[in-house]
């Protein structure tokens, strides 16, 4: 059974002080495991019934809120035989969907063994040409018209004029979505992208279905196409995300600002001078992260040659190419001759953790992921030709945070970085902002939710 923190009168919660037992520990029911205190008081929380603490979500120091999850109290036959299941639906494995649901495997990782997690591309498992066709024609819309994307992003005349396209989208896709549903037979599911959250909404709708469905936001932009009824909780970036789905209709209740998932390895941070070696930079010169998502999008290429050619400024660039193919060749052509020991070139990694330890600031495209682990970072942001809609959004929200600049003419960008480093007091500004509206604890505040919403008739509550 789920232990939760009782009613308290702040609405901060109260924070856990002293756990009177451990994990494995045998309880009784009414037995006291922890103490927590709020602001105007110290109290004990019992177990709800016999058994032994099988998992342990709040540890001390940490806060809860009111009915939220603090700990799991199981039999010695559910603990060992009877593991929960989550299960993890993207689109696109080159994307920050992907990124955001292996942040999520990462935090469940985290939090107890006693989870088996299931990754699925969504769009690959139930339209795996379609999904091809819709991949590639995004990326042709983004490179070469991306005015288009901007006027179809979030257009209610856009979604009025597909929706019957939609509908028989999931009608075709249903008994697909039933056999994953059956074969898995999650505790929870968890979307992060609108169009397998709107799959399993109607698979729910149809089917009466009480498997809980949580949809996870990785931009600061609600969209509608994530509005549906059958959604237990939405994950919001930020505050104010969280309040245009009010605005959207969507109960305060079941959203929860979380943060966008982010692996919990970037909360943890190297010593500069190890993360510089381990890239193989030298310290004392400025060092630039120069990323473009997933799929190597947006000014890479032009951010590269505008800072290899600057003379005020010896910068060392380290850049991240993605699953662009093309703009590595590129890149190992034009740049690499002469400038072989001042940039390094990477492709699609999975060491981006190190890669900000070792960088001053990041150059990049607002995607949610990227700007998301630099905050926990605390790596000043330089925004170069977002993408229109979702980016865009991304963008307001992150200059009116403090936590970037956005540069918006090319041929200025290494005037603007010169500036930046000639200023260390408004760098050293940004740092502490980004710091201070980072979610370090969003994947594993994320992987929570399993708890919070699971279906009755596989836990009590």
């Amino acid at each position: 059974m789920l232990v939760k923190m009782p009613e308290v009168s702040s609405r901060d919660g109260a924070v856990v002080t002293h756990w009177y037992l451990g994990l494995n520990s045998r309880v009784e029911k009414g037995q006291d495991i922890v103490e927590v205190s709020s602001d105007k008081a110290t109290f004990d929380v019992s177990s709800p019934c016999a058994g032994t603490i099988i998992n342990i979500f709040k540890q001390k120091g940490q806060k809860a809120v009111s009915g939220e999850v603090i700990a799991e109290v199981g039999n010695e036959f559910y603990g060992r035989f009877m593991k929960k299941k989550a299960l993890l639906l993207y689109i696109s494995r080159f994307s920050g969907h992907y990124r955001a649901a292996r942040a999520i495997e990462a935090g469940f990782a985290e939090l107890t063994e006693e989870v088996e997690v299931t990754k699925i591309n969504a769009l690959g498992y139930t339209n795996p040409v379609l999904g091809k066709i819709i991949n590639r024609a995004y990326m042709e819309v983004i490179r070469k018209r991306p005015e288009i994307w901007e006027r179809m992003y979030d257009n209610p005349e856009v979604m009025k004029r597909t929706q019957k396209v939609r509908e028989a989208l999931h009608r075709f896709n249903m008994a697909k979505i039933g056999r994953l549903v059956k074969k898995y037979s999650p505790d929870a599911v968890f979307c992060t992208q609108a169009f397998p959250c709107g799959m399993m909404s109607d698979y729910k709708r149809k089917f009466l279905s009480d498997v809980p469905l949580i949809g996870v936001l990785t931009d600061h932009a609600p969209h509608s196409y994530w509005l549906n009824n059958e959604v237990d909780y939405y994950v919001a970036p930020s505050v104010e995300t969280a309040n245009r789905l009010k605005e959207k209709g969507v109960p305060g209740e079941r959203i929860r600002v979380y943060g966008i998932p982010v692996d919990p390895v970037f909360a943890s941070r190297r010593d500069k001078d190890i993360a510089l070696s381990m890239v193989g930079l030298k310290s004392g010169k400025p060092v630039v992260l120069i990323m473009g998502g997933s799929q190597g999008l947006g000014a890479v290429e032009e951010t590269v040659l505008s800072l290899v050619s600057d003379r005020k400024r010896d910068y060392q660039l380290m850049v991240v190419t993605g699953s662009n193919t093309r703009l590595l060749k590129r890149l190992q052509k034009t740049v690499i001759q002469g400038n072989a020991g001042e940039v390094k070139l990477f492709s699609y990694v999975d060491n981006v953790d190190i890669l900000m330890d070792a960088a001053d600031v990041i150059v990049s495209k607002p995607g949610g992921m990227t700007t998301s682990e630099a905050l926990v970072k605390g790596l000043p942001i330089v925004i170069v030709k977002p993408i229109p809609g979702h980016e865009r959004m991304n963008t307001d929200y992150l200059l009116s945070k403090g936590v970037a600049i956005e540069v918006k003419d090319m041929g200025l960008l290494h005037a603007k970085l010169n500036e930046l480093f000639d200023d260390r007091q408004k760098l050293k500004g940004m740092k502490d902002k980004a710091l201070e509206i980072a979610h370090p604890e969003s994947a594993v505040d994320t992987a929570r939710l399993l708890f919070e919403a699971q279906r009755c008739s596989t836990m009590s509550t």
